[in-house]
């Protein structure tokens, strides 16, 4: 492989961090239509460096999770999930791409 696949592989990871982040945002809003929008939910919202190729979005509102699982008196609204399901996909397609790209390099 490439020497600088480490690097390049950060970038793919932080790139689509920042976007999953921002899409949570965006996924929030919309799932937040029973009563008032304050943004508390979204300020909340973060993108995290937390190791060497690892990044960590995480919501700090004390209430997402009870947003995102429900309790046995709200169904869950979930923001986060369906997401975290898509980025799941697109970081493996973005990796394999990179992966198959520094190949032919070679």
């Amino acid at each position: 492989m490439h020497s600088s696949i480490d690097d390049d592989v950060d970038e793919v990871l932080k790139n689509n961090a920042g976007k999953f982040a921002r899409d949570t945002v965006v996924s929030a809003k919309s799932v937040m239509n029973k009563g008032y929008w304050t943004g508390n939910l979204a300020r909340m919202i973060r993108d995290t460096k937390i190791g060497d190729m690892k990044y960590a979005i995480t919501s700090n509102a004390g209430y997402s999770g009870f947003l995102e699982y429900g309790t046995r008196y709200m169904a869950p609204e979930t923001f986060m999930s369906p997401v975290y399901e898509r980025y799941t996909r697109k970081v493996k397609e973005d990796l394999e791409r990179l992966v198959n790209s520094k190949g032919r390099m070679l």
